[in-house]
């Protein structure tokens, strides 16, 4: 939808007193859908609109008036096209392909599924490989909660603690990373966030650790070259299609 018509519905609505929720229970819509159109996201359909006049005591012609010319009002429709071409849905035989508008492809086919990033490289849904992760991360939240609990009423320390659960985001990551042989899945900045928390609540290291920061895009600029360069080079692993039967 045109920006300027998204701005006009909004200010129309809090002129006459209504909440996003108190005009799409009006419309019989959802409220999301009222936020759409706001936002410019999405436009009303030809009865909500002719509902929105009468509700605001408008014409229709001043609902939709806009200054934008023909041709900008073209170049919209275009970029829409465009975005809904992106965003498709192939079917191949046996093979089918959903789309997205960034380029991200997931194929479903007979050897299982695959995520296929932009760039053309692959990562392989692997049954086996999904279940061990949800386990792993039951078992970490788990031993989180106990190791939070015992160390708080043991040791009477709830004020640092609680640097558990940052940490276990960062813990669960390392499993992550080491299935999948892929560095940078690894959380790192959860890893940081709860080192720096627990210096500094617990020994007042707050400066200068607070240079551990920094490691943070260092560590994603060095790892993730690497990673693309392992994921390119390596070859398709046969075990993997068997894990997926």
């Amino acid at each position: 939808m045109n920006i300027e018509i998204a701005n006009k519905l909004q200010k129309l609505r809090k002129e006459n007193g209504y909440s996003q929720e108190e005009l799409a229970d009006k419309l019989g819509i959802s409220r999301q859908a009222v936020s759409k159109w706001e936002r410019a996201e999405s436009s009303p359909d030809t009865d909500n609109l002719i509902i929105l006049a009468k509700l605001y005591n408008v014409s229709l012609d001043d609902l939709l008036r806009t200054d934008e010319s023909i041709d900008d009002l073209k170049e919209i429709n275009i970029e829409k096209e465009q975005e809904r071409q992106n965003d498709s849905i192939n079917i191949n035989g046996s093979t089918i392909n959903l789309t997205d508008d960034e380029g991200q492809t997931v194929r479903i086919s007979n050897n299982g599924v695959k995520f296929i990033n932009k760039d053309g490289t692959e990562e392989k849904f692997n049954k086996k490989r999904a279940i061990f992760l949800s386990v792993t991360d039951s078992i970490i939240a788990l031993a989180t909660l106990i190791g939070y609990l015992l160390w708080s009423i043991l040791c009477n320390a709830w004020y640092v603690s609680w640097t558990l659960w940052i940490l276990m985001p960062a813990v669960m990551s390392i499993f992550e990373a080491i299935v999948k042989k892929r560095i940078t899945k690894f959380v790192y900045p959860c890893f940081i966030t709860a080192l720096y928390c627990f210096l500094g609540m617990q020994y007042n290291l707050w400066h200068p650790y607070w240079i551990l920061f920094i490691t943070i895009p260092v560590f994603y600029v060095v790892f993730d070259p690497i990673d693309k360069y392992l994921l390119k080079s390596k070859p398709l692993d046969d075990d993997d299609d068997k894990d997926e039967d």
